[in-house]
């Protein structure tokens, strides 16, 4: 009988455990949480633009480190929250402006600006809560970097 009680407490204790696991999981979060290594390991910005036709969209790099920095700090403002729907990858619409950061293992964090979505190297999807994303400083720092 004891053993039984103890089997049912190890039961409830690990499904406790569970739960809380599943509920931390999809709490808002800011995005350094989401990002999963630190800072300075993100090496390269990679900005797309939607293309009109079916190609490759148009598509350029920049290892400015200030403008890293900069990108980290506006994204550092927002509160993300992943997804409880996970759709494919495949049906996602990246025909629009992103921007991807890549850190030293060649890991991709890709934002979609329009959606106000996020997209990590594993597949985890969050969406901005407190957004949209400021379009405005999005646009200017595109074209500074662009211009760069």
């Amino acid at each position: 009988m004891k053993m039984r009680g103890f089997l049912l407490l190890l039961l409830l204790i690990g499904g406790a455990y569970a739960m809380l696991q599943s509920i931390n999981e999809y709490t808002s979060k800011g995005f350094h949480e989401v990002l999963h290594v630190p800072e300075n390991q993100i090496e390269q910005l990679i900005f797309t633009k939607p293309s009109a036709t079916s190609t490759d969209p148009p598509a350029w790099m920049t290892t400015d480190r200030e403008q890293i920095a900069m990108l980290l700090e506006f994204l550092n403002d927002y509160e993300l929250k992943k997804r409880d729907s996970q759709e494919y990858l495949d049906d996602l619409n990246f025909n629009q402006f992103t921007i991807s950061l890549e850190d030293s293992e060649h890991n991709l964090i890709t934002i979609m600006i329009e959606d106000n979505f996020v997209v990590t190297h594993t597949g985890e999807q969050y969406t901005v809560l407190d957004g949209p994303l400021d379009v405005d400083w999005m646009v200017n720092f595109i074209l500074l970097s662009h211009s760069s």
